[in-house]
C-alpha cells in the first residue's frame, strides 16, 4: 500500500483532514504537523507520495531537499502565498502536480510568475464541502450575522463594523458574530475602540476559534463575507450548505464564482441584501454547491485521479 504523507505547518491543517479520511480507504496516509526543518525531511522520507499543503515555507523546505527526487510531489496552493515570494524559492523541478483551488488565485500568481504554467503541471481543484458533515435546515430572514476567519487585513473586519452599524441604526436586534482568532494587536485595539465609539460594541459576540463551525453555525441567519481576497471562501460554503444566505463582498474575481446577487461592492448593497426578506431561499443556496460540482465527493475523483496521474 503506497503511503502519503501530508505535510502542513501548525494551525494551517484546516482543510486536509476530509482528503486524509477519503484516501485512508486505499492508502497508508499519515498527516505530519511541521514545527521544524527536520520534521519536513522526516515525512518525506517516510512517504512515496509526498503532498504540501500550502506553497510556503514548508513548502520551500521540502522541495530544495535532495531525497525528494526520488518522490511523488503533489503542491496545493491556496491564496495568500500567491502574492508573497515564496512561490519564488520553491523548487518547482521538485514538483509533480500543482493544485491551485480556484482560478482567481491562479490568476493572481500570474502577477508574481508570470510564467507558471511552464515551470509547473497545474490543476484547478476547487475546494469541496462535506455536506453530511454541515446539517442543512430550512431558513429565514433574522438578525444573526455570521463572520468567519482569522481577524487580519485580508479579511477586512472594518467593513463588518460599518455594515453592522448600518444596520442598528435601523433596527438595534441585530447581532454580528465572530469566529476566529486575531492575527494582529493592531486591529484588536482598533476594533474594540471603533466598536465603543460607534456604539455598536453591545451588538458585537467574539468566539475566538471555533471547534465545531456545524454547531456554532446553527442559528445563524447570514454569513457576511469582507474578504479582499479569497480562493472560493470556504467559509461561505460551509454556510451555504446549511442554507444560510451568503453576503459576499465582491473580492478580486468574485463575480467569476457566484452569483451576482449574493454581491455586494458598497455597505448600501451589502444592507440591502441582509433586510431584503423576500429572497432567501435556503434550498437554492445548498443546491447551488451541487451544481456547481462544489462537493467533497467532486473534489476526491479530482485528488484521486491526480495521484494516479503523478
Amino acid at each position: 500500500m503506497k503511503k502519503i504523507g501530508f505535510i502542513c505547518l501548525a494551525g494551517l491543517d484546516n482543510f486536509i483532514d476530509d482528503i486524509i479520511e477519503d484516501l485512508s480507504n486505499d492508502y497508508n496516509v499519515r498527516k505530519f504537523i511541521i514545527r521544524d526543518q527536520q520534521e519536513i525531511y522526516n515525512a518525506i522520507d517516510w512517504s512515496d507520495i509526498v503532498w504540501l499543503e500550502w506553497a510556503n515555507q514548508s513548502a520551500i523546505v521540502g522541495t530544495n531537499y535532495k531525497k525528494i527526487k526520488d518522490k511523488k510531489v503533489i503542491l496545493r496552493l491556496h491564496g495568500y502565498e500567491s502574492l508573497s515570494d515564496m512561490p519564488r524559492q520553491i523548487n518547482w523541478d521538485s514538483v509533480n502536480k500543482l493544485i491551485f483551488v480556484a482560478s482567481n488565485v491562479l490568476n493572481i500568481m500570474k502577477t508574481t510568475i508570470p510564467d507558471i504554467e511552464k515551470k509547473a503541471r497545474i490543476k484547478i481543484i476547487h475546494n469541496g464541502i462535506n455536506l453530511n458533515r454541515f446539517r442543512f435546515g430550512e431558513r429565514k430572514p433574522g438578525y444573526n450575522i455570521a463572520w468567519i476567519g482569522f481577524i487580519n487585513h485580508k479579511k477586512n473586519p472594518p467593513m463588518a463594523l460599518q455594515i453592522l452599524k448600518k444596520l442598528t441604526d435601523s433596527d438595534e436586534r441585530y447581532k454580528l458574530h465572530i469566529a476566529g482568532q486575531s492575527q494582529d494587536p493592531k486591529y484588536d485595539l482598533y476594533l474594540d475602540y471603533i466598536a465603543k465609539e460607534m456604539g455598536i460594541f453591545d451588538n458585537i459576540n467574539l468566539y475566538g476559534q471555533v471547534a465545531d463551525i456545524n454547531d456554532w453555525l446553527q442559528d445563524k441567519n447570514y454569513l457576511l463575507s469582507t474578504s479582499m481576497l479569497e480562493g472560493y471562501g470556504y467559509a461561505i460554503m460551509e454556510a451555504m450548505a446549511k442554507g444560510i444566505k451568503p453576503i459576499i463582498h465582491n473580492f478580486f474575481e468574485a463575480k467569476y464564482f457566484y452569483p451576482k446577487k449574493y454581491l455586494y461592492n458598497t455597505i448600501d448593497e451589502a444592507v440591502t441584501n441582509i433586510i431584503d426578506t423576500h429572497d432567501y431561499n435556503s434550498k437554492v443556496y445548498r443546491h447551488w454547491l451541487i451544481r456547481e460540482k462544489l462537493t467533497l465527493k467532486d473534489q476526491m475523483k479530482q485528488i484521486r485521479n491526480v495521484i494516479k496521474e503523478i
